[in-house]
Formats: C-alpha cells, structure tokens, sequence
C-alpha cells in the first residue's frame, strides 16, 4: 500500500461531477468566502466526509456528489477546525477509526491496512482478541468529532446531525469503548452501516449508495425540524438561511 493511499486533505470541495475540487483553504482565504461557498453549492445541502483514506473519500464523493456538495477531510482535527472556522455545515459523515500515527512510509501505510485485512478475514469470535492486540495502532476519533459537532453546533444554537460511518465498530468495540456522554452527542448520533468498498460496483453498491442517501436525508430533516421557531419562520417566508439554505429535493 502506498503512502498516498491515505494523503492529507485539509478540506477539499467536490460538486458537480466534472467540476473541478476546490481546496477550502483557497475559498477561505476570500473575502465573504462564507456566502460564496453557499452560492457555489446552488441551495444543495453540504455534507462533510471524514476518513483517513484517499480511497474512500473518492469513492463517497463518487456516489454522492450529484446529489449534495461534499466537503471531504482526512482528519478530525481538519474538521474541527473548519468547524471552528465557521465553515457551513448542514452533515457530518465520519469514520471512527483513525490512525494513531500518521503513516510516514509506505511500509507504515500497508501495515494499518494489513490489519484492517485481519479484521475483514477474521471470524467474529476471534474480533475481541484482534482488536486488543491492535487497538494501540487507532484512535476513535469519529467520537471526538461527534462530540465536538455537537457542542460547536449547540452554541451556534443549532443541530449538525452526526453520521457515524462503520461496521468494524459494532463488532470490535466493548461497551467501555462506545460513545456514552454527553448524552446530548450520543441523541445527535446517527449509523451508516453501508460502508462501500472503493472495488465495489455494479448494481449492489449503487442499491448501498442510495440507502446511505436516504439516511443522511432523514438527518438533514431532522435538523430543520430542530432549528428555532424564528428560523422556521424565516424559511416559511421563503428566506434562505442557516438549516433552509438548502433544497431537499432528490437530484437524479
């Protein structure tokens, strides 16, 4: 496995297929950067993929850029920061897994993605004693970004729906390991169990791809749901703001 296999990503923009990305630090560096970024999104929600893998990232961005603009980061600490930042953010789709050292050589690189082999290939009673020999090589920083999520978004007075993008995590993590407070982040929590693999194709994946699109839809309904009578208000007299920003219509 090459080092560029998992590649630094300090934030990248991906909308219609064709288009070229757009680094977010170059749009950033704008001035009213925040309303050009809502313009260049056309009123489609903006979904924001965190995984450490070049792979997957394309391969989400693949099946769901005609549908949403996709915001993609390598780290939590890229997504937290553009958080910070005041970045729009209408979802967050995360993986949980990450790695505790970013590989520095490709023989670093395929050994993380050796044990993530050993995981696919290992029958499910042999997963707890895997995961304690591996568990010093990952952190679970999908839950520290489901945490921060939730508190950036509360104090902005709204809700940011967190997606959390894995099925390694129901069979390896014990119940000490799970996201269990604030209690607040774990109700903003949401699963995405249709982890496609970059190979996938055909009609099987794309069935995936569309159940992913439902869940993150039903996510993004339930923050309108949530926003403030005010904001509802607003969005009912046909002005665009925060959580009515977006249009909610499938885009085929």
């Amino acid at each position: 496995m090459s080092l560029l296999e998992f590649g630094n990503d300090p934030g990248t923009l991906w909308l219609d297929p064709g288009s070229e990305p757009i680094p977010l630090p170059s749009i950033q560096g704008e001035r009213g950067w925040k309303r050009r970024l809502r313009k260049l999104l056309k009123e489609r929600p903006i979904v924001w993929f965190v995984d450490d893998e070049r792979g997957n990232r394309e391969c989400f961005v693949d099946y769901h850029r005609r549908h949403f603009g996709v915001l993609t980061f390598s780290s939590g600490n890229h997504c937290i920061a553009a958080l910070r930042s005041g970045t729009p953010c209408d979802v967050v789709v995360t993986d949980i897994f990450f790695p505790a050292q970013e590989p520095k050589t490709d023989s670093e690189a395929q050994r993380l993605r050796d044990i993530g082999e050993q995981i696919r290939n290992s029958r499910v009673h042999e997963l707890p004693a895997l995961w304690k020999q591996v568990q010093r090589d990952w952190h679970l920083d999908g839950f520290e970004i489901a945490k921060d999520t939730t508190e950036i978004a509360r104090s902005r007075k709204e809700r940011i729906p967190v997606f959390l993008f894995s099925r390694k995590a129901t069979l390896l993590l014990n119940r000490d390991e799970w996201l269990n407070e604030p209690s607040l982040a774990v109700e903003n929590t949401f699963w995405l169990l249709e982890k496609l693999d970059p190979s996938d194709q055909g009609a099987s994946a794309h069935r995936a791809a569309g159940i992913q699109r439902d869940r993150i839809l039903a996510g993004l309904r339930w923050r309108q749901a949530a926003a403030p009578w005010w904001l509802k208000l607003l969005g009912r007299m046909g002005l665009r703001f925060g959580p009515f920003s977006f249009s909610l219509g499938r885009r085929e």
